[in-house]
């Protein structure tokens, strides 16, 4: 068994710390804890913690996601190939599922990232069941991967994952989320244990905010959108410029809408290239799978349009946009899963 290190940040806390050091210390965990700036009256409950201890400290609170941080580079710097195990300080965590947890990491690939995932049943606060549904939800659209705790502090990982805890970005309660982003985002494997759910004064000091954190996630998404909105404003004022040249052929509009995919679609493979997607995989294979799609949105397009225009005689304007809506919602999805999927790296 490898040596194991518990991380526990803490700002501000009660006698629930010592409860948690000591049974971690009890569990042979070799025990860092982080004050992350508390207030001077908070000394009394850090200076009781046992000798063994690796105590860090700094004057000013800068937040859970730069404790976390602080503590990893003490780590790197102390420890060599050990287990990482992070948990709150205030007995939201069982230390038996720390150990748990730790057990599970050991049993796979050092690039793996096991979650201590709390499942919510009906007698969970509202709060924390309609917080983890948003969150899981908007992590599943924006990454098309489920993880049913995304808020858990609870995690385990090897010491090769341990340069990428400290580079990604994140100083406070986001910094969590932006671990799941980048690990999933770069096909590090995510396994969920189930733990044991406890609620401290009905979950009064949750600092997760639904609808906040869930823009965040949504962000992405968002990005896309203002880009496929480029690419729309493009397609559309080509598409309706051509169609003030009468040529007398009944399926002009047909060929309008041919011209004008092709031009906004090289407009919009250049922005999600180079900005929503941020070159995920290599130029030429996610051009060659871009006009893959392309053509297929193009013929399904072009088909609906048709049905909209000849069969059910809806104004060609109006029949671009309700297909314009349509393709996008496909168009998102593939390329999110299919076209700039991030290329699998090796630990």
């Amino acid at each position: 068994m490898k040596l194991r290190v518990a991380l526990v940040p803490s700002y501000e806390p009660d006698d629930a710390l010592l409860s948690v050091v000591n049974a971690l210390l009890a569990n042979s965990f070799t025990v860092v804890v982080v004050n992350d700036g508390s207030a001077s009256k908070y000394d009394g409950v850090f200076s009781r913690l046992p000798e063994e201890v690796h105590y860090l400290s700094y004057e000013t609170n800068h937040g859970k996601g730069y404790a976390l941080k602080y503590g990893f580079k003490f780590i790197k710097d102390n420890f060599d190939d050990c287990v990482i195990v992070t948990l709150d300080s205030d007995g939201q965590h069982r230390v038996s599922d720390a150990v748990k947890i730790c057990d599970e990491c050991e049993d796979h690939e050092e690039s793996t990232l096991v979650l201590g995932s709390r499942f919510f049943d009906k007698t969970a606060p509202f709060k924390s069941r309609f917080g983890n549904f948003m969150a899981r939800t908007s992590f599943l659209l924006s990454t098309h991967h489920k993880i049913y705790d995304t808020q858990t502090g609870l995690r385990a990982f090897d010491y090769a994952l341990l340069d990428r805890m400290i580079e990604i970005k994140g100083d406070r309660y986001e910094y969590e989320m932006n671990v799941l982003l980048d690990t999933v985002r770069s096909n590090i494997p995510v396994i969920e244990v189930k733990i044991e759910t406890i609620y401290i004064d009905n979950n009064a000091g949750t600092h997760y905010d639904p609808w906040k954190d869930t823009l965040k996630i949504f962000f992405e998404v968002i990005k896309f959108s203002l880009s496929s909105l480029t690419g729309f404003i493009v397609d559309y004022a080509v598409f309706n410029l051509l169609l003030l040249i009468q040529t007398g052929w009944m399926y002009w509009y047909v060929a309008c809408n041919i011209i004008a995919r092709i031009i906004s679609g090289s407009v919009n493979f250049t922005i999600n290239y180079n900005l929503v997607f941020k070159k995920r995989t290599t130029l030429w294979k996610a051009l060659i799978k871009y006009i893959i799609l392309a053509i297929f949105i193009l013929g399904c397009g072009t088909f609906f349009l048709w049905l909209l225009v000849d069969k059910a005689g809806m104004p060609e304007p109006v029949a671009k946009i309700i297909v314009e809506v349509t393709m996008f919602i496909v168009s998102w999805l593939v390329q999110r899963l299919f076209v700039f999927r991030r290329l699998r790296k090796k630990a």
